[in-house]
């Protein structure tokens, strides 16, 4: 699959549209094979009201403004014209040569090519497979094949660029892999991940999934839909870190890192207001532990606790 960097929430296709705006602002004709990748009004409506694989990636790394512009296109019902972006379409076109490469180099079978799945436990998750093994490992896998042009970031070396991208879709691979496992009614442990940047040959790359970080997600997705639904930006979504094992871990003196001045401050202020903070705590506890299960929302005294249908609650304060 293509590299989502230009298009987060966007899983092979571009929005319906024969026409956009040239660069001196005339409308240009967009020519038929370029339409011909859109995708349907149904699968619009359906993206509209899922949370797809390449979106959990944008959920998962936290980035406001990102997360902001994914709740506007679901509220709003619009998605991305990428009908002539080059990356895109590099990706469209080279996804099944690079999963064929992948099958051949690997030694693997890999099925259920363009397998849409539902959630069935929970009804916003959905996904578009670009591949799945049924025989791995002695479980199965989950298999998704991207496209990079394999630019570094500000600050990062040549060999950074495919480990950051390894991490980047780690949560696609989860979120594919756990509705994979639905479907099949069996684990998926693996998520197989095959990388094509620019002209290289593809690397190939495995990761074990980790229930825990799935769930994780779902919260994610879950928090994330339910703001929706109230109608408030999600700006309390946190960014989720890949969990690493612990036996990968090791304690870190913050006050010999680059971000010593930061911690400072914030341990500072921490410590100047944590009984306030846990003050704050309990007494949000204990209000959304008044709030009558028959309520869509409750209110008096100042504020307002709004209900979301997964019974998600949020408290507001009310400004007369």
């Amino acid at each position: 699959m293509l590299d989502q960097w230009l298009c987060p929430n966007v899983k092979r296709g571009m929005t319906i549209g024969d026409h956009k705006k040239g660069d001196e602002g005339e409308v240009q004709e967009i020519p038929a094979f370029f339409r011909s990748f859109s995708l349907s009004q149904k699968s619009l409506d359906e993206r509209r009201r899922t949370i797809g694989g390449s979106e959990i990636n944008t959920l998962a790394a936290g980035d406001p403004k990102e997360i902001n512009d994914l709740y506007e296109r679901k509220v709003a019902g619009t998605d991305l014209d990428l009908s002539t972006v080059w990356p895109v379409l590099m990706g469209y076109v080279t996804e099944e040569v690079n999963t064929e490469w992948c099958q051949y180099k690997q030694g693997i079978e890999i099925i259920d090519r363009q397998r849409v799945i539902n959630g069935k436990k929970h009804d916003f998750m959905r996904c578009t497979l670009d591949g799945a093994v049924h025989n791995y490992k002695d479980s199965a896998a989950v298999f998704d094949a991207k496209f990079t042009m394999g630019r570094p970031m500000k600050g990062e070396e040549w060999s950074d660029v495919i480990p950051r991208l390894v991490r980047k879709y780690t949560p696609q691979l989860h979120w594919n892999g756990f509705l994979l496992s639905e479907a099949l009614g069996r684990p998926v442990e693996y998520g197989l991940l095959s990388i094509l940047k620019g002209g290289n040959e593809p690397t190939f790359h495995e990761v074990k999934l980790d229930p825990e970080y799935t769930k994780h997600l779902i919260g994610l997705a879950t928090y994330f839909m339910g703001c929706i639904e109230m109608g408030v930006y999600p700006d309390e979504v946190e960014r989720q870190e890949i969990i690493l094992p612990p036996e990968d871990r090791l304690p870190v003196d913050m006050t010999q890192s680059n971000n010593d001045a930061r911690w400072e401050q914030l341990a500072n202020t921490f410590i100047q207001t944590a009984g306030a903070a846990e003050t704050y705590k309990k007494a949000e506890a204990g209000i959304k532990k008044l709030v009558p299960p028959h309520a869509s929302e409750a209110f008096g005294h100042g504020i307002r606790v709004k209900v979301a249908k997964n019974n998600a609650k949020k408290i507001e304060v009310i400004n007369e």
